[in-house]
């Protein structure tokens, strides 16, 4: 393909042909000389995207925080930012950046409200994370992360039975996210479904993206 020196759409063009066929990696080169010619907030979704689905974290880090630094007051690249102190367990700050996002955006967000429920449950409070939770399942009771969002804190609080539920509701929309799977797994274990838990951690595993290897891998050894 002959691309127009200058030209950003015909970069973000081959960059999306790229990850229409799992070229990740070529993906976030193609969008990353998009993102030199113009660094919009549409180029850093895609370039950060790209990055993460060739494992190129440390490098979609850098990315996002060139971005972020440049435009501070941009709600996605904060989600962006929050999402991934999730994913790094940074629960703290994670509440921080999504509680400041809350302060300008308000509470009618579902995606803002699981993962402030995802990041006061890792934090320890479950409590909160309930509330948050159960905030996003009323807003859009079919999404599957508020659904997961409000089975895991309730999971967390030892409400197994209507975790569960949650749960396997949000799998069954979304049977492709590994954390979904994972976390269902986790709930099958501890109500003694041994063969049902191994199935979605083996689920889980399976997609070479899933963060959280080593305790699920235990998890299922443990399962025998």
């Amino acid at each position: 393909m002959r691309l127009t020196p200058g030209a950003p759409p015909a970069y973000l063009a081959l960059g999306d042909t790229l990850m229409a066929v799992n070229r990740y990696g070529d993906a976030a080169d193609a969008y990353r000389h998009a993102a030199d010619l113009r660094f919009d907030e549409p180029t850093l979704l895609r370039v950060v995207d790209a990055l993460d689905h060739a494992n190129r974290h440390a490098e979609a880090g850098k990315v996002l925080a060139l971005f972020a630094s440049q435009n501070p007051q941009n709600i996605a690249a904060r989600r962006l930012i929050g999402h991934w102190q999730i994913a790094a367990q940074d629960w703290d700050a994670a509440i921080d950046t999504l509680e400041e996002l809350r302060g300008r955006i308000g509470d009618r967000d579902t995606a803002l409200l699981a993962e402030l429920s995802y990041a006061y449950t890792g934090a320890g409070d479950a409590d909160t994370g309930t509330i948050y939770g159960k905030a996003a399942y009323a807003l859009a009771p079919m999404n599957p992360a508020a659904s997961d969002a409000y089975g895991w804190a309730l999971y967390q609080q030892g409400k197994s039975e209507p975790a569960l539920q949650l749960l396997e509701k949000a799998a069954s929309i979304a049977p492709g996210r590994a954390d979904l799977r994972w976390h269902l797994g986790q709930a099958y274990a501890d109500l003694d479904r041994t063969a049902e838990a191994a199935t979605q951690i083996r689920a889980a595993l399976a997609d070479p993206a899933f963060g959280d290897r080593v305790a699920a891998a235990a998890a299922l050894k443990a399962l025998g």
